[in-house]
């Protein structure tokens, strides 16, 4: 598994969600954590027959040098989705970063 195999993995990954949740807006973007590249999804989402109620889906997907490995979360919040983004990870002992750089979607790709 490559780099350029991660939007496929983390689409495989995020399938499960749009059986339970009706899925829209979703922006898909690639960045650098260390020497990784990350794919990263984010979407609004709301539970089937619940439209009421809406939150906001992030996956991100990095290779590793013995693996792969993804990270998810369904924020309710602003505030829950910034503890997501800025939770702290180490890939394969380089040093911790925030998961997520604030500029990740600053340049938006349509998926």
């Amino acid at each position: 598994m490559t780099a350029s195999d991660l939007e496929n993995f983390g689409e495989g990954a995020a399938q499960g969600m749009k059986q339970t949740f009706d899925m829209t807006g979703p922006m898909q973007t690639t960045y650098s954590l260390g020497s990784h590249t990350v794919w990263i999804e984010r979407a609004t989402g709301t539970p089937k027959n619940h439209a009421e109620r809406s939150f906001t889906f992030e996956i991100a997907c990095a290779v590793l040098e013995k693996g792969a490995v993804c990270w998810m979360t369904m924020a309710a919040d602003a505030a829950s989705l910034q503890a997501f983004e800025q939770g702290t990870v180490s890939l394969d002992g380089e040093a911790p970063a925030a998961l997520v750089p604030a500029d990740a979607f600053v340049q938006k790709k349509p998926s």
